[in-house]
Order: C-alpha cells, then structure tokens, then sequence
C-alpha cells in the first residue's frame, strides 16, 4: 500500500446515491475530468484504512461525479463510504506542464525574498478567486503571498526553494 505522502487525494465520498451501489464524490482537483478516466482508485475510510479498488463507471450529476465501485453493489456498501477519500498514487498524476506546480508540492518549501532574505516556509496553498495564496510561517509570523508573476520569481522545487520580488507594503 501507499505511505500518506504518496497518497494524492482528487475527491471526497458524500453520501450513497440510489440502490445500487453508486456513491457521490465531490471532486478535490483541479482536473474533475479526471473522473471519466478512471479505472482503479484508492479508497481511504476515516479511520485510515486504504484499499485499492476498480472503477465500474463514473456519470455526472452537475458537479458531483456518481461513482459506482467493484463489490460496492447496494445502497448498504455504498452508505458505508461516506466521508471517505478517493486519491491516487503520485506516479498516476499527469506531468504538471512547464511553469506548473501541484500545490502540495509546494507545501513545505523555504521561501526567500531577492532583496531582504528569507521569509519564511509554505505552510499552506488557499484557493482563491482573485488568485491563489501561498501561507507563508515565519515561527508565529504568517505571510500571505497571491501566487502571481510580479510576486513568485523562480520556484525550484529540487531545491525545495521560491524566490520572491515584494511589492511595497507586501510583507507589512
């Protein structure tokens, strides 16, 4: 089985839909056309317990994917998977494209500003509607920095390492 840091979570099982085994997964991606491809997903119960298991079939009903699962056969087996995860392995991911990033790569690295030095480490990636924010912790200190060109300047995550240019009043 996979460790946690290997285990990529794409969507959360809500509830059971109909008699017949389908759930209600909310996709937690990025790219919930994944879904439609699917042919085998790890299932991790709340308790911690993972298990791989085959996809018989995925359909939409607005933006919750009716997912039916090998052995999952009624709305009893189907129920039981509620709150449960569906991730993938990190080696089933697509590439990230040029000047790409999955943002739980991210997590983690040190974060450096060109002119005044070190700023902190990425402690959390927030989705946002103007832009994405990078959570930056600097012991107590937290920096939110908008994940946009004028502000992230290199990200080298060989060197677990992003370099910044603050904009005046960004680091106050």
């Amino acid at each position: 089985m996979t460790d946690a840091a290997d285990f990529v979570v794409i969507g959360r099982v809500r509830r059971a839909h109909g008699t017949r085994g389908e759930i209600c997964v909310e996709p937690i991606t990025d790219f919930p056309e994944r879904f439609e491809s699917l042919r085998e997903v790890l299932i991790e119960k709340p308790g911690g317990e993972r298990r791989r298991v085959a996809v018989e079939s995925v359909r939409w009903k607005g933006e919750i994917a009716l997912v039916k699962l090998a052995g999952v056969d009624d709305r009893e087996k189907a129920a039981g998977l509620g709150g449960a995860l569906c991730g993938l392995r990190r080696e089933e991911l697509p590439p990230a494209g040029e000047d790409e990033y999955y943002y739980f790569d991210l997590v983690g690295c040190r974060v450096v500003d060109e002119g005044d030095g070190p700023v902190g480490v990425v402690a959390d990636v927030l989705r946002m509607p103007a832009n994405d924010v990078l959570v930056v912790m600097d012991g107590e200190r937290e920096v939110l920095l908008p994940i946009v060109k004028q502000v992230i300047k290199k990200v080298s995550l060989e060197e677990r390492l992003i370099e910044i240019e603050c904009i005046p009043g960004l680091l106050d």
